[in-house]
């Protein structure tokens, strides 16, 4: 196999030295590993421009969802950490300060049940699949910078003090709420949103009737407010086909929702009633929040927006859309906080035809991709193929023969050409500043010397943002 090549194939066939792409690299001059990051030995060049003071850097505050640990993590949860991670990336490249936040939902009635299930208290259940999801972050080399549960004592903080905010503003009641509730989404359905035999659109399950005396969010009172919102700025919801459909939401008139249960033991016990839980958007959604405080840290709400807060991308599977884009700014408008720049929800991935899940049991393992192929691959296959915001569907045999023709042949052809230029012109050394690597070397005269006929690109030497460049058009 030629350095700097390695091909997929069928799993029979896969060899242990053909199962991850890995290319022969020459020595190379160390790189500073970038501060405050997770992963597992990921390094980048240092350049002039980190040198800026942190005070003066943009901050850039990106969040997955707080991933529900009633099971293990499946392909749905890492193709949003993946994108996330690439964003994360990117951000960082622009000299902006990155605080990527993921985690994990631990509280609800789901949670209790699958622990029961598994013949474990819940606590030692959470401890298991939280700790799952950093296994498998680490497999696909994932970089975050905060990871938060919401069984931490400072989220419980952070959650009390917002609950006591939206009640000081009036904007929490207690009532009897009588419906179809779907225990895996964990929400009270209108009954023409349901299938026949009233099973829920997303899970398929039946909902069941229950009446409980609850608190509620008064949602309809932020009726015009988030109407404005949208209006003023429509790039809060993106891609601009969610935000009509949010907007359609809006239009239709809001209903208030419940915030609290009385018969779920298991979550954060409400500040001014001990016999009712926090209901779980207004305890997950908290998460954002509470992830900014770092450990040891006094957990107030107060300390926690000081510390990034309002984020500036939410990125969430469009079937948690309407918790992130209705129900949290207007909660975030009844604490007197800013909402964030923006929430996006990409699409499905979909296997067989059909949106993948672990309530389904159509799930695609990540870890088991990531064991045969590579993480490179792996993150690869779901960034290029996927057209962000809409959903894409898996094939094996696509998968293989796109990490073929793209990373093994031309991505991994162009390295391997370029490491051999390297080593013969510039000894195997890499350096920002391209110009001092160059001097000496013959190859340097020959292309400064060169005749540009009129019309063509012309060199020129310069800066930008702190590094040398040596041409530009």
């Amino acid at each position: 196999m030629a350095a700097g090549r390695a091909f997929l194939c069928a799993p029979s066939s896969l060899s242990a030295g053909a199962r991850r792409l890995a290319f022969a690299c020459p020595p190379v001059r160390p790189l500073a590993a970038e501060a405050n990051r997770r992963g597992r030995g990921r390094c980048y060049c240092a350049t002039s421009v980190s040198d800026a003071p942190a005070s003066a850097q943009q901050n850039y505050v990106l969040t997955t969802p707080l991933y529900y640990v009633n099971a293990p993590p499946h392909m749905g949860s890492a193709y949003t950490t993946i994108a996330a991670d690439a964003i994360a990336r990117f951000q960082r490249l622009l000299d902006k300060r990155v605080i990527f936040i993921t985690g994990t939902d631990e509280h609800g009635e789901k949670i209790a049940t699958s622990a029961e299930a598994c013949g474990r208290n819940p606590k030692d259940h959470c401890d298991t699949i939280s700790n799952s999801y950093k296994m498998l972050w680490a497999d696909l080399d994932i970089g975050y910078d905060k990871f938060i549960r919401t069984t931490d004592p400072k989220h419980e903080a952070v959650v009390n003090d917002f609950y006591s905010r939206v009640l000081n503003s009036g904007d929490i009641y207690r009532a009897d709420y009588e419906g179809l509730y779907c225990v895996s989404c964990e929400e009270y359905k209108d009954e023409k949103e349901l299938m026949e035999n009233k099973c829920c659109t997303v899970h398929l399950k039946p909902c069941v009737p229950r009446k409980e005396d609850n608190y509620f969010f008064a949602l309809s009172k932020y009726q015009h407010q988030l109407e404005d919102l949208l209006m003023r700025n429509p790039n809060f919801v993106r891609p601009s086909h969610r935000l009509n459909e949010v907007q359609g939401w809006i239009k239709s008139g809001l209903r208030d929702f419940s915030i609290s249960r009385a018969s779920v033991e298991w979550g954060i016990p409400v500040p001014n009633d001990t016999k009712q839980t926090i209901y779980v958007w207004f305890d997950a959604l908290l998460g954002y929040i509470s992830a900014l405080l770092d450990d040891g840290e006094k957990a107030s709400l107060q300390h926690a927006v000081e510390h990034g807060w309002p984020a500036s991308l939410h990125l969430i599977g469009k079937d948690i859309l309407r918790f992130h884009a209705v129900y949290w700014p207007a909660m975030l408008m009844s604490a007197g906080i800013s909402v964030p720049d923006a929430v996006f929800g990409h699409g499905f991935l979909t296997k067989d035809g059909m949106k993948m899940g672990k309530s389904l049991g159509n799930t695609l393992e990540p870890k088991d991709l990531v064991n045969r192929f590579g993480a490179d691959a792996v993150r690869y296959f779901f960034l290029r193929e996927v057209e962000f915001g809409n959903d894409g569907d898996y094939s094996e045999e696509r998968f293989i023969n796109i990490v073929n023709a793209h990373l093994a042949n031309t991505i991994g052809n162009l390295l391997n050409r370029t490491l051999g230029l390297l080593k013969k012109n510039c000894k195997s050394t890499l350096s920002v500043d391209s110009i001092a690597a160059a001097d000496g070397n013959p190859l340097k005269n020959n292309v400064e010397n060169l005749v540009i006929p009129p019309g063509i690109y012309k060199l020129h030497t310069g800066r930008s943002r702190g590094m040398d460049f040596k041409w530009k058009i």
